[in-house]
């Protein structure tokens, strides 16, 4: 992607699909559920899904800053969180590393956006 096409990408629809995806995989696993790592994890992308849509929908560049700043900040979190639930065996490394490429692809996306906004 160059630096110009993070524009043409709708990032709450990624945060929201992996979201999706995420919360599908663990709802059919109740012992996975009762992990820490897990309701960890199934929490801070629905934070990062709800901060994108908030930078998305908002009209202030400064407050679409914080969204942003926030949402780069969740996506670091995720990742560690993906490799947790990965050594605990609470995730195949197939999804694993699926998971961990689309937030890497969200986080750089998120950075393009960040250094676009005004400061």
């Amino acid at each position: 992607m160059s630096y110009s096409d993070f524009l043409n990408v709708d990032l709450s629809v990624q945060c929201n699909d992996l979201a999706g995806e995420i919360n599908k995989t663990y709802q059919n696993l109740p012992w996975a559920l009762k992990h820490e790592a897990v309701s960890r994890l199934k929490r801070q992308v629905h934070e990062l899904s709800q901060a994108v849509v908030k930078a998305k929908d908002s009209s202030s560049p400064t407050r679409t800053r914080q969204f942003l700043e926030n949402a780069v900040a969740l996506t670091h979190e995720c990742v560690p969180l993906i490799s947790l639930c990965l050594r605990k065996n609470l995730l195949s490394s197939e999804l694993h590393d699926r998971w961990a490429q689309r937030l890497n692809e969200i986080d750089r996306s998120l950075g393009q956006w960040l250094r676009a906004c005004p400061a």
